[in-house]
């Protein structure tokens, strides 16, 4: 039951900093449609205000995603993010500064945009070496180009070679995005070129469940992170395969914070229809053992 244990966020993102409420953020409405926009979603948070909304919710640990959720430039449908080095760098800054302000208690992924090939394997060394990541972070749709794309490659050997894991989106995008870029099976290919890779399908995968659950028992290196979905609306599919020996270390919570709010996501998070060994597997274990807290 709650209380029990601390949770182990799989992945939550970082508020931008605080803003005026004259200036308060606007949605992509179709993200709106489907989100109850949080304070910290639409004018901003401190990492004061971060850190106590996972203290209230008795959150151990976070894994967090230093990424640009769409292009700077350039059109809504093409390729590449086209983030400038002084942005990238930013956004850098600030992940290290949580770290370093909270020593032990995250880490961090780096969003990349492998449109950009080299340059985004110098990111990463970047990112690793200078601030401290352990891990890289791509949403295809945003980048214009699907997974198993050659782009990705150089990505993926570096990760390797570093150690690090490696967050994919998959399934259907909330930002009116190509949904043909994330799709879970275009993954297959990339987990059988490289099988010393962790890979950590996040946002579920919907509607594709029964392909992103095979692809969980077909590949020792894949992983699920339910992020972007609270825990009540998760397919039952997911918790049937959760509650089963092939599947009891394969999926994690998550809220990616602060889209969905840290409070709901506990709350629900403890509800879902688990086991009890299973459960903890889910709110806890499995992400603190991956991420090796």
């Amino acid at each position: 039951m709650a209380g029990e244990y601390r949770l182990v966020d799989a992945m939550t993102g970082m508020p931008s900093p605080p803003r005026p409420q004259t200036q308060a953020r606007k949605l992509d409405p179709n993200i709106a449609r489907w989100f109850k926009a949080s304070s910290a979603m639409t004018q901003g948070a401190t990492l004061e205000d971060m850190v106590a909304a996972m203290d209230a919710g008795d959150v151990e640990f976070a894994h967090v995603t230093a990424a640009i959720m769409g292009r700077v430039s350039g059109p809504a449908y093409g390729v590449g993010q086209d983030i400038p080095d002084p942005l990238f760098e930013a956004l850098c800054q600030r992940a290290a500064e949580l770290m370093r302000r909270y020593p032990g208690r995250f880490k961090a992924s780096v969003g990349l945009d492998p449109g950009s090939v080299r340059g985004a394997v110098r990111r990463l060394e970047r990112a690793v070496n200078e601030y401290g990541f352990t891990g890289a972070y791509i949403m295809p749709s945003m980048v214009g180009l699907p997974p198993n794309h050659a782009s990705y490659f150089p990505i993926y050997a570096k990760c390797v070679e570093l150690g690090l894991s490696i967050k994919i989106n998959v399934g259907v995008p909330g930002p009116m995005r190509p949904t043909s870029m994330q799709v879970p099976m275009l993954l297959d290919e990339v987990l059988l070129a490289f099988p010393e890779l962790t890979v950590i399908g996040v946002h579920l995968g919907h509607p594709w469940i029964g392909e992103v659950i095979a692809l969980l028992q077909k590949y020792p290196n894949f992983y699920l992170a339910t992020s972007a979905w609270a825990p009540r609306h998760v397919p039952r599919e997911i918790w049937d395969f959760a509650n089963t020996s092939r599947g009891i270390n394969k999926v994690m919570w998550a809220t990616d914070y602060p889209l969905l709010s840290v409070q709901r996501c506990v709350r629900e998070g403890w509800e879902v229809p688990l086991k009890e060994d299973a459960r903890r597997r889910y709110l806890r274990d499995n992400a603190l053992e991956l991420f090796k807290f």
